[in-house]
């Protein structure tokens, strides 16, 4: 599903117009959307007809869509109010379709009833409604919320009434997903025809609440040219590698995964598991001779591969080089990276590995080998720098080094700089968090529906990596991307497609581990643990 922004939606509109759709009945089809969405909440709670429904109405479009929801729902029965917070115009057909259908109507424009009595009567329809409707502004916010319309939306915030968005919550940039300091946050956010590509970026700031994405009868293919997306369990399951009967474990690819320090053990045994559970056919752990007599055996499954190493445990660079390389011109895929340090040796084991890894062969940068090459100056325009096979994999902190930025740039536009990161580098950039963003240096995107909390812990970024190197070893570089409306991709498609894989489900594996164990507890492993479930749960649900 295509992620717009505010001028994309509008150009979309506009399209549609030009097919034939009149803005009156895109109009039309999201009040009656909306309306059966906030009738299914009411039947939850105890029931359509009686229960009662403020609608909090704009001057613009939103406020139309929230006028035409009111008709609706005052013909189910509901007792609907509607309060107009700014002056809407005159002639206005959709409030007199709506008092028509015995929706009341409170104008809150004029100076008497902006006052003290009139926000207090709104205060009061508010805190007595089973749900409050918020109609007023949508993607039409241009500049910050300002009296009187703040005062009257933190009455609406005070009566502590579940609060339902059209569209977007008032006060939130459909781009950014920024809320202004005098927004009013909703329970649930009913987004009209496509998600807003701001609130998926920065998790709507947990200001839209449930975020749900209704029909509005837009015709298919008017948004072929916008390269970002929402990933959906749909999405993902047109991704999984196909797994022919009388395959065997050859079938299904070679990983090698080089990792591990005397400090950090545990990382690449985590992006090991991982890369098992993918559904890789074989996966290689390497480390360092001392490393490896600690972890050697810790996931069964896995083939062990010690490095050489001088009598201090550093790595012997040219020795273990030349023993990864002979061992990755046999690849399918490479992780680099988890707990493997910063140590000399270990900085030039990655600039002489990846430097000369077999053209073609796919590698996953992860962790220390990313802060490893933020220090190399021009990586990117090296000679075997990075290739086009190549999924950079970091977080904030990475990134920002990566990029030459500060953490809170890269936050503040987390989607520009994922994808700027991927056309400096060449390489697909998965750039982790609350709501993670996969670029690709053609310029599409992917942002993952999944915020939790509990992923926030050490070692689940090990899992990921471990798990798109796993995938990326069973998709073969020409295969199509076949979402609906997407650009022709250009190979290799690969990288963009484990990652975007890879990033759902292990969103899904981790909110699988929160229900069952809590976010305060849960730990990577757990999340590795149920990437099974996670798996099976996207190849059996509906398409």
């Amino acid at each position: 599903m295509k992620a717009v922004t505010g001028e994309q939606m509008r150009m979309i509109e506009r399209r549609a117009v030009e097919a034939g759709v009149s803005l009156d009945s895109l109009m039309e089809n999201a009040g009656l959307a909306v309306a059966d969405a906030v009738s299914v909440r009411l039947r939850d709670l105890h029931g359509v007809y009686g229960s009662r429904v403020t609608v909090l109405a704009g001057p613009g479009n939103n406020g139309s869509d929230g006028l035409v929801a009111a008709r609706h729902l005052a013909r189910r029965g509901v007792k609907v109010t509607v309060f107009a917070l700014t002056r809407r115009p005159e002639p206005d057909e959709k409030r007199a379709l709506a008092e028509q259908a015995g929706a009341g109507f409170v104008s809150m424009a004029s100076g008497e009833a902006n006052g003290g009595d009139g926000i207090a009567a709104l205060r009061d329809a508010a805190a007595r409604s089973d749900v409050v409707l918020d109609a007023v502004l949508g993607t039409g916010r241009a500049r910050q919320i300002e009296e009187p319309l703040a005062v009257m939306l933190r009455a609406v915030a005070a009566a502590g009434a579940e609060v339902v968005a059209l569209d977007l919550p008032t006060g939130m940039d459909s781009d950014t997903g920024r809320l202004d300091p005098n927004g009013l946050r909703a329970s649930a956010t009913l987004m009209l025809g496509y998600p807003k590509i701001g609130p998926l970026v920065t998790a709507g700031e947990g200001a839209c609440g449930e975020v749900s994405v209704l029909d509005i009868g837009i015709p298919d293919g008017l948004a072929k040219d916008v390269t970002a997306e929402a990933l959906t369990g749909q999405v993902a399951a047109r991704l999984l590698p196909a797994r022919a009967g009388d395959a065997n474990k050859g079938s299904f690819g070679r990983t090698l995964i080089v990792g591990g320090s005397a400090n950090y053990v545990g990382a690449p045994v985590l992006a090991t598991r991982a890369a098992v559970r993918s559904g890789a056919g074989l996966v290689y752990l390497a480390a360092a001779e001392p490393v490896y007599r600690l972890i050697a055996g810790r996931v069964d499954e896995a083939i062990y591969l010690p490095l050489a190493a001088a009598q201090d445990g550093a790595f012997d660079v040219r020795a273990a080089s030349l023993e990864l390389l002979s061992h990755a011109r046999n690849m399918s895929s490479v992780l680099i990276g988890p707990g493997l340090g910063q140590s000399a040796s270990a900085v030039q084991l990655v600039e002489q590995f990846v430097r000369n890894l077999p053209e073609g062969v796919p590698v996953v940068l992860d962790a220390d080998a990313l802060n490893i090459i933020s220090r190399v100056p021009n990586w990117s325009g090296r000679p075997g720098g990075v290739s086009a096979a190549t999924v950079m994999t970091p977080h904030p902190g990475e990134m920002s080094r990566l990029m030459g930025i500060s953490v809170a740039e890269v936050q503040a536009d987390r989607l520009g700089a994922a994808l700027a990161a991927a056309k400096r580098f060449g390489a697909t950039v998965a750039l982790k968090g609350a709501a993670t963003v996969i670029a690709s240096p053609d310029g599409r995107a992917r942002i993952s529906p999944w915020v939790n909390a509990g992923l926030a812990k050490a070692g689940t970024g090990d899992v990921l990596a471990g798990l798109v190197a796993g995938l990326l070893a069973q998709l073969p570089d020409e295969m199509p991307d076949h979402s609906p409306g997407s650009p022709p991709a250009s190979p290799p498609d690969g990288p963009f497609m484990a990652a975007s894989l890879a990033v759902y489900v292990h969103g899904l594996a981790g909110e699988l581990a929160r229900r069952q164990v809590g976010e305060r507890g849960m730990t990577a492993g757990d999340v590795a643990a149920r990437l099974p479930a996670a798996f099976l749960q996207l190849e059996t649900a509906p398409r």
